[in-house]
């Protein structure tokens, strides 16, 4: 029985010291160039480019690109663990409002959002891979 609890300990201190995934991501595991593949949408299916990257501290991300709208098209983003949050806001007169997540393998985000231009909601799904 002491052999057992022995082994066990040892396994159990192995194991310990073995380090484990982050399985919290962070903005930085956003930043970077996206290739976005729209394939729900007024105008899809559609493919751009996209880069997400640092808003000041903490969470806070810009996305520019977007709906294919040209690099200096950029709207703000929010950070939280593996999921991308879009609120409500106008740009260019356009009103764009979404989110997203981030695949595990970290080379995907899945996205949806809406867009109005003042005719209606366009709604938006797509996904980006870098």
């Amino acid at each position: 029985m002491k052999k057992l609890l022995f082994l066990i300990s040892i396994i159990f201190i192995i194991q310990s010291c073995v380090p484990e995934n982050d399985a919290v991501n962070t903005r930085a595991d956003f930043i970077d160039n996206w290739t976005c593949n729209e394939y729900e949408g007024d105008f899809a299916p559609q493919t751009y480019n996209i880069e997400i990257f640092a808003l000041g501290a903490g969470n806070r991300v810009g996305i520019s690109g977007l709906y294919n709208q040209g690099l200096s098209f950029v709207i703000e983003a929010e950070v939280d663990g593996s999921n991308l949050f879009i609120s409500t806001q106008t740009v260019d007169g356009l009103i764009i409002a979404g989110s997203g997540k981030l695949a595990t393998t970290l080379n995907r985000i899945d996205l949806s959002f809406t867009v109005d231009d003042g005719s209606g909601n366009d709604f938006v799904k797509a996904t980006c891979v870098r």
